[in-house]
C-alpha cells in the first residue's frame, strides 16, 4: 500500500488506543515507513503490523473497529479522482483505473451482477496472506467513503464477505448499513442504479479532468510486474496438483525454461525465489487456518518431509515439527 494508506491505518490503530510505536518496535519496523506519504511501505510490513496490533488489541473485530475510527478525507489523489466526478459511477472508473497509486495491487475492482452493479475486494498477497481484519478494514473504508463524497447518501444492498462469520453481526449491519453475508464466493459491495448514479457533493468535472491526467502520468512510472504475477499464479496450481519444477511451470506457460528464467530476471528475481514465496505464503496461510502441518506440506507440493521440516526452520515455523509424519 502507498504511504497514505499505511499512515490511515496507523491512526485508526492510535485512535483505538494502541501503541503504534510499540507495534513498529515489534515487528522490526521505523514507523516513519507508514507515515511517508511518498513513498511506498513493504505490503508484508504493513502485514506483520495488522497481526501484531489484534495481539496487543485482544480485538476480535479489528478491522471493524479500526475502519470506525478512520475518518475519511481527500487527502489522496486516487481519494480526489471519486470525489470530483460526477457521479458513484464515474467516480469509481476513475478512481479504481489507477488505483496502484494508493495500493500494492487492483485490491478493488468491477464485477458484473444481473441486478446490481458489484464492487470486488481481491486479496493481494505477497510472503503473507491477507488477514481477514483488513480485508473488512478495506470494505468499511470504501463504504465510509462513498458516503463521503455522496454527504451521507450512498447506500449498499449487500456485502459479501468469503470468510465464514465470525461473531457479532450487529457490529457488521451498524458499519455497513445492509444485509451482510459470509462464506461467499467473493468479498463484494452490491449496490443499485440509484445508488450508482447518486450525484458527488464535491463534483468538479474541470478538475476531475486535471485529476486524470495527473493520475495517468504518475501510473505510468510505477513498477508493475503482471508477468510475475502470472508465474505466481501457475506456481500455486501446479504446487496443488505435486508439481514445482521450472519445467511443469514453463509448459504451463507455453515456454521453455530458458525463456521463463530469462523473462523472470529481467523483470529482477528468479524461479527460485519466486517459488520460495509462494511456497511460504502456502504454509502461513495454512498454518493460521489451522489447517494440519501433512496438509499444508501437501498443500506446498512437499512430497519429503525432511525438506519440509528445512523449509519450516528457514522460516522460523520449526516449532509445528512435532506434528509432522516421519
Amino acid at each position: 500500500m502507498s504511504g497514505a494508506w499505511a499512515r490511515g491505518v496507523v491512526n485508526s490503530f492510535r485512535a483505538l488506543g494502541l501503541d503504534v510505536e510499540a507495534l513498529c518496535e515489534e515487528v522490526g519496523t521505523s514507523i516513519d515507513i507508514f507515515m511517508d506519504t511518498n513513498h511506498r511501505p513493504p505490503r508484508d510490513a504493513l502485514g506483520r503490523f495488522w497481526r501484531a496490533a489484534l495481539v496487543q488489541s485482544g480485538d476480535r473485530h479489528l478491522g471493524l473497529s479500526a475502519a470506525e475510527a478512520w475518518e475519511p478525507r481527500a487527502d489522496h489523489l486516487v481519494v480526489l479522482l471519486l470525489t470530483s466526478a460526477e457521479t458513484v459511477g464515474e467516480g469509481l472508473e476513475a478512481s479504481l483505473r489507477y488505483q496502484e497509486l494508493l495500493s500494492h495491487g487492483r485490491v478493488v475492482t468491477l464485477g458484473e451482477h444481473p441486478e446490481h452493479h458489484v464492487l470486488h475486494i481481491n486479496k493481494i498477497e505477497h510472503e503473507l496472506p491477507i488477514t481477514a481484519h483488513e480485508i473488512e478494514f478495506i470494505a468499511v473504508f470504501v463504504m465510509k467513503l462513498l458516503r463521503f463524497a455522496t454527504d451521507g447518501a450512498f447506500k449498499a444492498k449487500e456485502v459479501h464477505f468469503e470468510h465464514p462469520y465470525r461473531g457479532n453481526i450487529q457490529k457488521y449491519t451498524h458499519a455497513f448499513g445492509c444485509s451482510v453475508l459470509f462464506g461467499k464466493e467473493k468479498t463484494a459491495i452490491l449496490a443499485d442504479d440509484e445508488a450508482w448514479a447518486l450525484p458527488l457533493a464535491h463534483g468538479n468535472q474541470m478538475l476531475h479532468g486535471q485529476l486524470r491526467g495527473v493520475a495517468a502520468g504518475l501510473h505510468a512510472t510505477i513498477e508493475a510486474h503482471p508477468f510475475i504475477d502470472t508465474v505466481r499464479d501457475h506456481i500455486k496450481l501446479l504446487l496443488l496438483r505435486g508439481k514445482s519444477s521450472i519445467e511443469a511451470v514453463a509448459t504451463s506457460l507455453h515456454l521453455t525454461p530458458r525463456t521463463l528464467q530469462r523473462r523472470l530476471q529481467e523483470d529482477g528475481t528468479s524461479f527460485r525465489v519466486l517459488m520460495d514465496a509462494v511456497r511460504k505464503s502456502i504454509l502461513l496461510a495454512g498454518f493460521e487456518r489451522n489447517q494440519t502441518p501433512d496438509e499444508v506440506m501437501r498443500y506446498a507440493g512437499y512430497t519429503n518431509p525432511r525438506s519440509f521440516r528445512r523449509a519450516l526452520k528457514r522460516w522460523d515455523l520449526a516449532d509445528v515439527d512435532d506434528e509432522l509424519p516421519p
